[in-house]
């Protein structure tokens, strides 16, 4: 049984269809999916329409990120989240969110003041939709000069925009527990997945696998979200050479039913 606090994202199964992974959801129970923009590309209306049957409820809607150093692309950026924002209002789901967009080379706040510029509107046309608009910190340097949970707090409170907090992205950072409290009044969603430190014979360092599965202090992780206030689903996404040499179908089976325990086991 899929716990009622676990969505599951579509990244997790990139390369499926959306009608893919709509029947796997439905199949298993799940009532809350993280979305992809580049899945409901046709069609949204009929999409939602899709989920709305089977309960399901968009946790979230990931989109493409600024490209910061041409502003002469900010514009259709802006309608393209504008738009998500719009759709996931109508369909009742929680939130948008994108990563910031790589460093211009300028010092950070510098980028962070051109980052604000950018996603002002945005920020606006959130709040007059009644959905959150929110940032993923991301390891990834080609699409995020916003690498930690700790900064993000910072383009938070500079923006106006929530935040993604990802066990993937953010798990070795130091005084988490204490990062959390802080960040906790802009946190829009929590992604949970496990991770492969790194060892021979293993999947490269870094590597996500599903929970129980790596060497993550999976317990301690998800009671600091609790004790910092979140009271949100959590967003399951798992994705990599792990999951692709599996296969998406019995590898979602098995990453649903653990983290469904996990959930259980915490007393959710």
């Amino acid at each position: 049984m899929t716990h009622p606090r676990l969505s599951v994202n579509a990244l997790s199964s990139i390369r499926w269809s959306f009608e893919q992974d709509a029947s796997l959801w439905q199949e298993l129970g799940v009532r809350h999916a993280g979305l992809l923009i580049s899945k409901l590309e046709s069609d949204r209306e009929a999409k939602a329409m899709r989920l709305a049957a089977a309960g399901i409820r968009p946790s979230t809607l990931v989109c493409g990120c600024f490209d910061l150093a041409s502003p002469e692309t900010w514009d259709e950026t802006r309608a393209a989240l504008n738009g998500a924002l719009d759709f996931i209002a109508s369909a009742g789901g929680g939130s948008v969110y994108c990563t910031p967009g790589r460093t211009t080379g300028a010092p950070w706040r510098q980028v962070l003041d051109v980052f604000a510029e950018a996603i002002a509107p945005c920020v606006a046309h959130s709040t007059r939709r009644g959905v959150r608009l929110a940032i993923e910190p991301s390891l990834r340097t080609d699409v995020s000069f916003v690498n930690t949970l700790r900064d993000a707090v910072d383009v938070a409170e500079r923006t106006g925009v929530g935040l993604i907090a990802d066990f993937g992205n953010c798990w070795m950072e130091r005084d988490l527990r204490e990062v959390l409290a802080r960040a906790a009044a802009h946190i829009c969603l929590v992604q949970i997945c496990d991770v492969i430190i790194g060892s021979t014979g293993k999947p490269g360092p870094g590597g996500r696998v599903h929970l129980g599965e790596g060497e993550l202090p999976l317990q301690r992780l998800m009671h600091e979200v609790l004790d910092a206030g979140y009271p949100g689903v959590f967003d399951l996404e798992v994705l990599g050479p792990a999951i692709e040499a599996e296969g998406y179908s019995p590898s979602l089976r098995r990453g649903i039913a653990n983290a469904s325990r996990l959930l259980d086991e915490i007393g959710l």
